[in-house]
C-alpha cells in the first residue's frame, strides 16, 4: 500500500492538532482564522528550531527516549554470534537473527524503523562496543533535524489595499 519508507515517529494527524489548538478561531471570518493558523504554525516552527538547536545527544529527544527504553528489554536477551554479521539473538517473546552488515533483523521492526529494536542492541552492544548509533537512520539524528529547522520562517504580512 505505502511506497518508500514509512517512519513512525512524526504525528501524522496536523488536523486534530490544530482543532485542538484553534478552539476559539473557529469562530473567526476566514481571512482571520486563516492569519491564526499561519501564526499557530510558524509559533510551532520556532518552538521545535529552539528545541533542535539545543539538542547535546546524537538523536532527536524521542529517538533517544525509545532507545533508551528498548536497551532496557534488550540487557533480558541472549545474543549468540553466528559468524562477522550475524547474531542470533534469544529470549523476549521470540528468538531473532540480526544481520549489521545488512541492516536487517528478522523481527522486521529495525527494518521498518530504522532504529536499532531489541535485538539489534543486543548485537551490537556485544560486537560494535555499544556504538548502537551507527545502526540508526541519519533521519534520526539531531544534525538532520537541526536542517529540518535551519531556516526562518516569517508569516505574510497583512494585505494592505
Amino acid at each position: 500500500m505505502f511506497q518508500g519508507e514509512r517512519y513512525n515517529i512524526m504525528t501524522t494527524n496536523i488536523v486534530e492538532a490544530l482543532n485542538s489548538n484553534m478552539k476559539r478561531a473557529r469562530e473567526y471570518p476566514l481571512l482571520l482564522l486563516l492569519d491564526a493558523i499561519l501564526e499557530t504554525m510558524v509559533e510551532w516552527f520556532n518552538e521545535r528550531q529552539e528545541k533542535a538547536q539545543n539538542l547535546t545527544s546524537p538523536l532527536t529527544t524521542k529517538c533517544e527516549r525509545r532507545l533508551h527504553y528498548v536497551w532496557v528489554e534488550a540487557g533480558m536477551l541472549a545474543p549468540t554470534q553466528i559468524n562477522v554479521n550475524e547474531w542470533v539473538v534469544r529470549g523476549g517473546d521470540f528468538d531473532a537473527v540480526v544481520d549489521l552488515q545488512w541492516m536487517t533483523c528478522t523481527c522486521k521492526k529495525f527494518d521498518l524503523e530504522k532504529l536499532p529494536c531489541e535485538h539489534t542492541l543486543r548485537a551490537t552492544g556485544e560486537i560494535m562496543k555499544n556504538k548502537f548509533y551507527d545502526c540508526c537512520s541519519l533521519f534520526y539524528s539531531a544534525d538532520y533535524w537541526r536542517l529540518d529547522y535551519e531556516e526562518s520562517k516569517y508569516p505574510v504580512p497583512p494585505h494592505s489595499d
